[in-house]
């Protein structure tokens, strides 16, 4: 079961204009397994939310994995969660992470950083090949590369950033 868990109830806008309605509120979040935190522009704002940085404080210490997508690695900095790691984030992010949190190992060569209980992707589209790796964790990779085949996405050959910046070197 995937849910989508907010602080509120209350119908999100997105940046694009989307209006998204969250399953669940913090206070209402049933148990989880896997919390995967996302990115987007909205991200600077909210890793400064006490309330967001509680919630995920709290599930990081109940579920099996915690994941981010893009600059959900800036939320994840700002619990501490990745103080001594490596991790990963959107190109243009990827100075900010390493202003922001000295303590954290910034990888910009990779597209999914894997820290074992911790898993950060790069921007955007990378966050299909981090679902994937969370696939071929929990299910196997027979199960992620059919999992792949039916999105008609690419099975990643490496771990390699698809695209490489000369800003986030």
């Amino acid at each position: 079961e995937v849910l989508l868990v907010a602080e509120t109830r209350d119908t999100i806008t997105t940046s694009g204009g989307m209006k998204v309605l969250p399953m669940a509120s913090f206070a209402g979040c049933p148990p989880l397994n896997i919390l995967i935190v996302p990115g987007g522009i909205g991200t600077r704002k909210e890793m400064l939310n006490e309330a967001v940085l509680q919630f995920v404080r709290e599930q990081a210490t109940k579920v099996e994995l915690v994941a981010s997508v893009c600059t959900g690695a800036l939320i994840l900095g700002n619990t501490g969660l990745l103080r001594g790691l490596r991790a990963t984030t959107h190109w243009r992010a990827l100075d900010l992470l390493r202003e922001r949190f000295p303590e954290v190992t910034v990888d910009s060569t990779s597209n999914v950083v894997d820290e074992g209980k911790v898993m950060t992707s790069a921007g955007i589209a990378a966050g299909m090949d981090l679902g994937l790796k969370i696939v071929q964790r929990c299910y196997g990779e027979v199960i992620a590369r059919a999992a792949a085949r039916h999105m008609e996405y690419p099975f990643p050959k490496s771990n390699s950033r698809r695209v490489v910046h000369e800003e986030s070197r």
